[in-house]
């Protein structure tokens, strides 16, 4: 059975999602801003403490307060707060920053749903929802009924002219942001990528690399890739998702079509790039952060060319997270690991062999076709 199904509080993740085998995940943020206090970076006095308490009390007027969560950052320590960046949900930035708060669902109708609202980061109030493969409704919908609880007791900073009022101007308007992590292999390996990236580009999008630039510098390690919104201001909430769903839809389509090419013209160096990190992942002793994500991403291309199978598109995607360097060092302080003892007591090296050992376990069960 799919674990993720069959455990009712699995993080986001893991859970299977629409075209995830080429759409990771999708997010979609609301910046807002309390009415008569000045942005973030104009505070003064108490105003960072008044806005936390006015936003945690809202949530907890609300009906279903029982399954939100408060917590401020100055009662996290340092690998919790990495953790946090790790799970995208606070800038590295802000994991000192004891202004800083965060509201999470942890139970109820979407456990660990990946629903959160941080306050005092950049905006006064951010929410954001994170979903599993292309569901830019389920997330959009997350959000907004955050936004209206907030708005039952809190006057949100407007105008007419310029609807909601943010710290940065390109996120005038509906406050949205709207982003998704593709994965696009076959469109890199084929040299495809730059004229695709011109396109989103064109179409008022923009597209950085998920996990880092290559030593190239032109193409981003995994060939994972982040697409969102340049601006919240070109036309309604509902307009821009749809223009952001047919970008989506259109890099969907392409990094499909190039797998049959792929195969017909170079088969022989894509069954070899695969097959090597097949091997590299099952029997290496140690592997960085870096490594891991690239062979993960070429054993998730192994699976959806065909060449590969025995594991899921959500497993690699669950994977992405489970071996970053704080979950691992955070694993290894609250459990009883053995470790070799050339490398006992070297955190670097000791993340490095769990982080294996992990990928190892999660790639048991596949076979070459």
């Amino acid at each position: 059975m799919n674990k993720c199904l069959s455990e009712p509080n699995a993080e986001w993740y893991t859970y299977s999602g629409i075209n995830d085998d080429v759409v990771v995940s999708t997010r979609i943020r609301f910046a807002r801003n309390l009415a008569d206090f000045p942005f973030p970076n104009n505070f003064k006095g108490d105003d960072a403490n008044r806005i936390k308490t006015l936003v945690f009390d809202s949530f907890s007027k609300n009906s279903e307060n029982e399954v939100y969560q408060t917590v401020s950052l100055a009662d996290v320590n340092d690998l919790g707060g990495k953790m946090l960046n790790e799970r995208g949900l606070i800038s590295s930035k802000s994991i000192t920053n004891p202004y800083v708060g965060l509201v999470m669902r942890i139970s109820g109708t979407r456990p660990n749903s990946g629903l959160v609202c941080t306050i005092n980061e950049v905006d006064h109030v951010r929410i954001s929802s994170f979903v599993a493969g292309l569901d830019v409704e389920n997330a959009y919908s997350m959000c907004k009924e955050v936004d209206e609880i907030l708005q039952n007791s809190l006057q949100f900073a407007a105008s007419y002219d310029f609807g909601y009022l943010t710290t940065a101007v390109k996120d005038l308007g509906s406050g949205m942001k709207i982003s998704a992590r593709v994965h696009l292999p076959s469109v890199v390996f084929l040299g495809r990528h730059n004229s695709l990236f011109s396109e989103i580009k064109k179409q008022g999008f923009s597209i950085s690399a998920s996990f880092g630039s290559t030593i190239l510098g032109n193409t981003s390690v995994g060939d994972y890739y982040q697409i969102c919104n340049l601006t919240s201001q070109a036309g309604s909430e509902l307009e821009q998702m749809a223009a952001f769903v047919a970008c989506i839809k259109n890099i969907i389509k392409q990094e499909q079509c190039f797998r049959k090419e792929c195969l017909d013209q170079r088969s022989t160096e894509v069954h070899n790039r695969i097959l090597r990190s097949y091997y590299i992942s099952k029997t290496s002793l140690l592997i960085t952060f870096r490594e891991a994500i690239q062979l993960i991403s070429d054993i998730k291309w192994g699976l959806n060319i065909g060449i590969l199978s025995g594991i899921k598109d959500n497993e690699l995607s669950a994977l992405l997270f489970r071996i970053q360097e704080a979950h691992l060092l955070t694993v290894i302080k609250n459990g009883t690991f053995k470790f070799p003892n050339d490398i006992a007591g070297n955190d670097k090296k000791e993340t490095e062999r769990l982080r294996a050992i992990i990928i190892q376990d999660i790639l048991e069960n596949i076979f070459i076709k």
